[in-house]
């Protein structure tokens, strides 16, 4: 069932930043709502990049760090996206070969939510507890 994942996650609340907030602003939100990166975007909502952890710990690890600079200066411009039809293996494929743990879900250059490495696996999880049970209970229903 192509989609099944991406589509729940674009219902999911997606904590974005502007390209006005700092680096500061951009660590706070990310420990304070407990996720692993956020969308920014300009002042038209129109995603222009993306923050996470590593560009964090990258930024820091560089000696470069400034908490007041602008998200737009350490923020990663190149968007993996995924539309509402795109199935777990496209997912796991692409986080796969990019390194990357977050994906962003756009229709129409509009965003809809986010799926991280997270989603994916609780739903790969869910599946096989899913077919484990069905097949415990086909064996023992002779």
């Amino acid at each position: 069932m192509p989609g099944k994942l991406v589509s729940r996650m674009s219902k999911r609340k997606c904590f974005t930043l502007t390209e006005a907030d700092t680096v500061k602003t951009a660590s706070q939100n990310l420990h304070e709502k407990k996720v692993g990166s956020m969308p920014v975007l300009d002042k038209n909502n129109n995603v222009i990049g993306i923050i996470s952890e590593r560009d964090l710990s990258q930024f820091i690890y560089a000696e470069r760090f400034n908490q007041n600079l602008p998200v737009t200066q350490i923020m990663t411009r190149k968007l993996v996206t995924c539309d509402l039809n795109s199935s777990v293996t496209e997912l796991m494929d692409e986080m796969t070969e990019k390194k990357i743990r977050h994906i962003l879900i756009m229709e129409d250059k509009k965003l809809l939510g986010i799926v991280s490495i997270g989603d994916v696996v609780n739903h790969l999880i869910e599946k096989i507890k899913e077919e484990n049970k069905s097949l415990k209970d086909y064996i023992n229903s002779y």
